[in-house]
């Protein structure tokens, strides 16, 4: 199943892994961001979403790694039991909580919180 703009379907974005991580300067998170998208209304997993997990933070907290060089979002399609999972996220200069806003096409945003060591 594949969402389809327009035909009257919502979706569910459900933080799934990741969450409330901790990891020092410069050092790499122990978790990637992983969120699960479901139908709203029977709570079924939907496969090739696009969801982007997007950095909100002004400061630069965590990164994605993506080749070497970091990238503050990042987009992947959910798999057939409805989960994304990000590549490896890498902790900034600046110390303190760094939130990624999770957006799917038909689904409300959802939020996950990581924190930088001091």
């Amino acid at each position: 199943m594949s969402a389809e703009a327009g035909h009257g379907r919502t979706y569910t974005i459900q933080p799934a892994g990741g969450t409330e991580q901790h990891a020092g300067h410069h050092q790499a998170f122990p978790h990637p961001l992983k969120a699960r998208v479901v139908d709203s209304q029977n709570q079924k997993p939907v496969a090739e979403v696009p969801v982007t997990f997007a950095w909100d933070s002004m400061s630069q907290q965590a990164l994605f790694e993506d080749g070497g060089s970091g990238e503050p979002t990042v987009t992947v399609l959910t798999d057939p039991q409805g989960y994304a999972e990000t590549p490896r996220l890498i902790a900034g200069d600046a110390a303190g909580t760094a939130t990624f806003t999770v957006t799917a096409p038909g689904a409300r945003p959802a939020h996950i919180e990581i924190t930088v060591n001091h």
